[in-house]
């Protein structure tokens, strides 16, 4: 089980956190056939499989073993032409019916007014709005009021990548990272404020993003001695080293858990969160000190 800092609780029950979910809080999700969503790596592996070329497969799954993914995605879609990669995007993230589980709920019970997300996936908003009387409203990067959300009172799902409701806006290979930062400039701006404003918590994110990585890293060394964000990871998913590096340069803390039976210990944790959670927004209300 995670164990939760002090500071962070507060952080959440005072609304003052972003929950950032990546595909392994999809991960909790099935269908009614028992299937679980693919990671990014597992969808890439997908895609391959679908060349005909054996050499263009070698030349996919080349760029998957070094961990190169925007690489090959751009690759993946090339080979495929762009029709058959969406029609893979849609079979994958709308047509199979996955439904959430209970850590999607107690995410939502977490009552963050900003939850950020890379999943296309239309999951969790599906079950937020379930949970919050379908009073979450969703945004994409593209959206032309997304600045106007920031300062209203409204719980927002943004989804940082785009979804599945519109596959040819989804961010997925180099080229689409490259388009983003120039055209969408002013949304990074907007993630910007949020990170220097709130606490983020990273939930099941390989942090493998460049965008967010450069986002961290700017405010790391910017803003040097400020107070760290948060990534909740599996034991063992980075080596030590490497893990040392990602905490100083991006000022984040690693909350670690183990990955067994589907991430089962990160539900188990999220939904003791929500029960600290609670307790803290019961003494702020009996205290009154907002």
């Amino acid at each position: 089980m995670i164990v939760w800092p002090q500071d962070l609780v507060r952080d959440i029950a005072r609304r003052k956190c972003v929950l950032f979910l990546g595909a392994g809080v999809s991960k909790n999700a099935k269908n009614k056939g028992g299937e679980r969503p693919k990671d990014w790596e597992e969808f890439l592996r997908l895609l391959c499989s679908r060349v005909s070329d054996s050499a263009r497969r070698d030349e996919i799954t080349e760029c998957i073993n070094a961990n190169d993914y925007l690489t090959a995605c751009e690759l993946a879609r090339k080979y495929l032409r762009p029709d058959n990669f969406k029609s893979e995007l849609l079979k994958e993230f709308s047509d199979k019916a996955f439904e959430g589980g209970a850590i999607h709920d107690d995410i939502a019970r977490l009552d963050s007014r900003y939850v950020l997300t890379t999943n296309f996936d239309k999951v969790y908003e599906n079950r937020a709005n379930q949970v919050q009387q379908n009073t979450v409203l969703v945004k994409s990067y593209y959206d032309e009021d997304v600045a106007d959300l920031l300062r209203r009172s409204q719980r927002v799902v943004l989804k940082v990548h785009g979804t599945i409701d519109a596959p040819d806006r989804t961010v997925f290979t180099r080229s689409d990272y490259a388009k983003m930062r120039t055209k969408y400039a002013h949304f990074y701006r907007l993630l910007e404020s949020l990170f220097l404003t709130h606490t983020f918590v990273f939930l099941g994110a390989s942090m493998r993003d460049p965008d967010i990585q450069l986002l961290l890293e700017d405010y790391a060394y910017r803003f040097a001695g400020s107070r760290p964000h948060f990534m909740v990871m599996p034991v063992g998913s980075l080596a030590p080293g490497k893990l040392d590096v990602l905490e100083e340069s991006m000022n984040l803390r690693a909350l670690t858990y183990d990955s067994v039976n589907h991430h089962q210990l990160l539900a188990d944790s999220i939904a003791s969160l929500r029960l600290d959670v609670e307790a803290e927004r019961g003494s702020l209300s009996s205290l009154q000190d907002w």
